[in-house]
C-alpha cells in the first residue's frame, strides 16, 4: 500500500491527520484550503515525478519522452520533471505560471487542444 485517501468532515480531519502522521505526507484534494473534500496520506518520498521515472523504466524510455498535464499544486513537481508540462484551464494559478503550455479545461477539449498543439494527433 503507498497511498490512503479518505473524505474530510472538516478541515480538522486533514490537520488532525498531519499531527497524526507526522513522518508520512498529507495532503489535501478536491478543493483548496478548507474547502477541500479528500485527504490522502503517503510516503514522503512517493510522488508523481517518482512514479513517472518507474513507469519510464519499465517501458525502457526517456524522461525526454514525456510530456504530463496537470491542473493543481500536487502535479507541479511532475510538470517540471517531464519533457513539456501542460497546465489545464481550470488549474491554478502556481501551475499555470510555471507550466511549458496552457490548453483548455477538461470540460473545453483541453487534451484534444494540447494533442494538436504538440502535433501528436491531426
Amino acid at each position: 500500500m503507498n497511498k490512503i485517501s479518505f473524505i474530510l468532515a472538516s478541515y480538522d480531519d486533514y490537520l488532525a491527520a498531519q499531527e497524526k502522521f507526522s513522518s508520512l505526507k498529507v495532503g489535501t484534494w478536491g478543493g483548496s484550503g478548507e474547502k477541500a473534500l479528500f485527504g490522502d496520506i503517503t510516503l514522503k518520498d512517493i510522488d508523481k515525478a517518482v512514479a513517472i521515472d518507474e513507469l519510464l523504466s519499465f517501458l525502457a524510455k526517456n524522461v525526454e519522452d514525456t510530456l504530463a498535464f496537470g491542473d493543481a499544486k500536487v502535479d507541479i513537481q511532475m510538470l517540471e520533471h517531464c519533457q513539456i508540462g501542460v497546465a489545464m484551464g481550470n488549474g491554478g494559478k502556481e501551475i499555470k505560471e510555471m507550466a511549458n503550455y496552457i490548453t483548455a479545461s477538461v470540460e473545453d477539449d483541453g487534451l484534444y487542444e494540447a494533442f494538436e498543439h504538440f502535433q501528436i494527433i491531426n
